[in-house]
C-alpha cells in the first residue's frame, strides 16, 4: 500500500495482531473495506427504492493469520477499548443470534454464523484475526457494514461475488437484529458513487465531477445505534404499509418504493386510507424516490446547486414524514444551512442521532467548521473536541490483497 492513513489502520491492527497471538501472528492477508455516505434515498433499499450512495476514504482493515493449530478463530479489535480478544468456535455459531449485544467482535460471530448458513462457502480456518479502522462508529458512515464486509473477505472461500459478498455482510448484521438493507454494503464492495437499485440489488457506477466541493459530515454529539433505534419499526411500518397499498388498490406492488403519486393520492383520499402514521411513511417514500430520480439528473449535468436543494428536501422528508431525525441532528443541520455557501444539508443514515451531511465549496469548510464550534458545538459543550467535521472524498471499493 502507498496510502499513509491506510498504512496507520494496518500498522494498529497488526500492532494487536502482534500483542494478542505472539509468534503465530503471521498475516497473509489483508481485506479493505470503505465506509459511506448516503447521498439521497434515505431509507429506500430496503424499501426497493433507488439510493445515491459512495464509498469513502474512511475504511475498516481486517488482516488474517492462518493459525497452526486448533479449528477456531482467534480475533481482536484493534481500536475499541475493552473489548479483548476472543477465539471464536465455528461449530458452535451455526445458527448464532443475538440481538442484544453489538460490539464489535460479535459482527465477526455474526459473519461466521453467515457463511457456514450459505452452500458453496466455507471458512478459512484455524484463522487468527485482526482489524482496526477510522470509520468513525454510531456517525451513520456504515462502519458495522465495512466490518462485515472485510471479515466476510478475509474468512470466506472462496472469494464471494459482488452481491454473494453484500448479502453475507448484510445477513451478519441481522444476526445482530439489525434489520438493514443492502445499500450500506453494496457501496462499500462497488466504491466510488453509485446508483444503487434496492429492487434489483444492483449497482450503476457513475463519474461525477465536484469541481471544487466537497460532501463533509458533521457530528451531532447524539450517539446512535441501528438495533436500538427507531430503524427495526421503520422496517415493520413499510411492511404494513405496503401490504395496506396492496389491498386498498386491488393491484400488486412489488415494492414500497413502487408505488406512485397517482396511489399514494388514492390511499390518501380513497375509501380505505393509509392511518397515520402509515401514510406519511409512504408519502415520504414517494416523495424521497422522485428526488433521487432528479438527483442523478442533477448529478450528471453538474447541477449541484439543485443537488443540494433536493439533499435538504431528503432531510427535512426523513425528519417529518418518516420521523426518524433527531432534534439535535436537526438543529446541527439548520446551523450549517446558515452558512454561506453550503449548497444543502440533511441528517444522513438510520438516523436518530449520528451526523449532518452537507455539500459546500471545499474552501467554505473552515468557515462551516468555525460556525458549527461557536454556536452548535459550544451549547452542547463539543467545543473542544477535535475531528467534529470529516471531509470525504470518494474512494475505491472493497479488496482482498495478500501479503507477501
Amino acid at each position: 500500500m502507498d496510502d499513509p492513513e491506510l498504512e496507520a489502520i494496518e500498522r494498529r491492527a497488526d500492532g494487536a495482531g502482534r500483542a494478542a497471538f505472539g509468534a503465530t501472528w503471521r498475516p497473509v492477508r489483508r481485506a479493505i473495506a470503505p465506509g459511506r455516505i448516503e447521498l439521497l434515498g434515505n431509507h429506500l433499499d430496503y424499501n426497493g427504492g433507488p439510493v445515491l450512495a459512495a464509498a469513502i476514504d474512511r475504511a475498516v482493515i481486517v488482516l488474517q493469520s492462518d493459525a497452526t493449530e486448533g479449528d477456531g478463530i482467534g480475533v481482536v479489535a484493534a481500536d475499541v477499548p475493552g473489548v479483548g480478544t476472543a477465539t471464536l468456535d465455528p461449530a458452535a455459531l451455526r445458527d448464532w443470534r443475538d440481538e442484544d449485544k453489538a460490539d464489535p467482535i460479535d459482527f465477526v460471530r455474526g459473519v461466521v454464523a453467515a457463511t457456514l448458513a450459505r452452500p458453496g462457502l466455507r471458512l478459512r480456518q484455524p484463522s487468527l484475526v485482526a482489524f482496526a479502522g477510522d470509520v468513525p462508529i454510531g456517525f451513520g458512515l456504515s462502519s458495522s457494514a465495512a466490518l462485515c464486509v472485510g471479515v466476510a473477505l478475509a474468512l470466506a472461500e472462496p472469494a464471494p461475488p459482488f452481491k454473494e459478498l453484500v448479502l453475507l455482510a448484510q445477513e451478519a448484521e441481522h444476526r445482530l437484529g439489525a434489520p438493514v438493507g443492502t445499500m450500506d454494503q453494496s457501496a462499500s464492495v462497488a466504491g466510488g458513487v453509485i446508483e444503487y437499485d434496492g429492487a434489483a440489488l444492483e449497482v450503476r457506477s457513475l463519474t461525477p465531477d465536484l469541481g471544487d466541493l466537497v460532501f463533509a459530515v458533521a457530528d451531532s454529539g447524539v450517539e446512535r445505534s441501528l438495533g436500538a433505534s427507531a430503524y427495526p419499526k421503520r422496517v415493520e411500518e413499510a411492511s404494513a404499509a405496503l401490504a395496506h397499498a396492496r389491498r386498498a388498490l386491488g393491484v400488486e406492488i412489488r415494492h414500497f418504493a413502487k408505488l406512485d403519486a397517482a396511489q399514494l393520492a388514492a390511499l390518501s383520499d380513497g375509501p380505505d386510507p393509509l392511518p397515520e402514521p402509515l401514510l406519511s411513511r409512504a408519502r415520504h417514500v414517494v416523495s424521497e424516490t422522485a428526488r433521487v430520480r432528479e438527483g442523478v439528473a442533477a448529478l450528471r449535468a453538474g447541477d449541484w446547486r439543485h443537488f443540494g436543494a433536493l439533499m435538504t428536501a431528503s432531510g427535512r422528508s426523513s425528519a417529518t414524514d418518516y420521523a426518524i431525525s433527531h432534534p439535535r441532528v436537526e438543529e446541527l443541520v439548520g446551523e450549517a444551512l446558515a452558512v454561506d455557501g453550503v449548497l444543502g444539508a440533511r441528517m444522513m443514515g438510520g438516523g436518530e442521532g449520528g451526523t449532518a451531511l452537507t455539500l459546500l465549496p471545499r474552501d467554505r469548510v473552515p468557515a462551516l467548521e468555525a460556525a458549527l464550534r461557536a454556536k452548535y458545538y459550544a451549547r452542547h459543550g463539543m467545543a473542544d473536541r477535535e475531528e467534529l467535521i470529516h471531509v470525504c472524498a470518494f474512494a475505491p471499493g472493497a479488496r482482498l490483497e495478500e501479503i507477501g
